[in-house]
């Protein structure tokens, strides 16, 4: 456990970083975990004797980052007319199904196992990368806390409380050990964070005249709707880390890696973050901003 703390710790201290920095720190710490996450998922795959075409994932997602960029400094031409996570996910797919065909052979599990990564994660990491493109840094410093935090704070009151409480098992074939009672906690915790995160901005915003200014050109959501957010993206956290666990089974591991000490590999950290990013991707679009 002390192990698993520590970890956290440092993971939570480089998120907090990259958010603070933004611009291509962020990015560039995005790409690192989407390039590790797309492979880690790979890696399952061929464990089960499936044949994916790697370097067409890794161009996505490499593309992704790109053109994301392209369209935050430019925001013209091409991406007028598709967005950038569309188009890389688009060339993607056409690169690895293009590849596949070519080989000549009736290889369907290797085209499944192609393209599912692009999806997931790749395609959910693209959607958190344009949090940070929303019109002010205050919206996308908001966006970004609750996109990785979210899922941090589910998953620690589900864990705790689980352990304690826990008596109704959640899914026992795809994760035993999650419960009921915790996944209730988790989603509870997930509303208060949700609504924490943008009244600890409003205090803010009246210390520092920067943050005020900003709120006043793209003024942030009432606090219901964070409040709905925060229950929504909860529990597509929770779905995540179910997903996670799905693929596990049928590949036969544990881990999707090694790197995080008490974690596991990088898409067993993001797994529930991911989904939980995509959910404030759609609140954030919904909401204009």
């Amino acid at each position: 456990m002390i192990k698993r703390v520590i970890t956290a710790a440092v993971l939570i201290t480089v998120i907090g970083l990259g958010i603070w920095l933004q611009g291509w720190p962020l990015r560039a710490l995005l790409l690192v975990s989407m390039l590790m996450s797309t492979s880690e998922m790979y890696r399952a795959f061929r464990k089960i004797g499936y044949d994916p075409v790697r370097w067409s994932g890794y161009v996505y997602c490499v593309l992704a980052v790109l053109a994301q960029a392209y369209y935050a400094n430019l925001q013209g031409g091409l991406f007028e007319s598709i967005s950038p996570s569309m188009f890389a996910l688009i060339i993607g797919l056409l690169l690895g199904m293009t590849v596949i065909i070519l080989k000549g052979k009736v290889a369907f599990d290797s085209m499944m196992s192609t393209l599912f990564p692009m999806l997931y994660p790749g395609l959910f990491f693209s959607l958190i990368i344009t949090l940070q493109d929303l019109p002010t840094r205050t919206s996308s410093t908001v966006a970004l806390v609750l996109a990785f935090f979210i899922a941090s704070v589910n998953d620690t009151f589900a864990l705790f409380v689980g352990l304690r409480f826990g008596r109704h098992r959640l899914s026992p074939e795809i994760s035993p050990r999650k419960s009921v009672e915790g996944s209730v906690a988790g989603l509870i915790s997930s509303v208060a964070f949700a609504v924490l995160v943008p009244v600890v901005t409003d205090r803010l915003a009246r210390v520092y005249p920067a943050i005020a200014e900003q709120l006043s050109a793209a003024p942030l959501p009432p606090l219901w709707a964070f409040a709905l957010l925060g229950l929504v993206a909860g529990g597509l956290s929770q779905i995540g880390d179910l997903v996670a666990s799905l693929v596990k089974r049928h590949c036969g591991i544990k881990d999707f890696g090694t790197i995080f000490p008490g974690h596991g590999g990088m898409l067993d950290r993001m797994d529930g973050i991911l989904f939980c990013g995509v959910a404030c991707y759609v609140f954030f679009k919904i909401a204009g901003l």
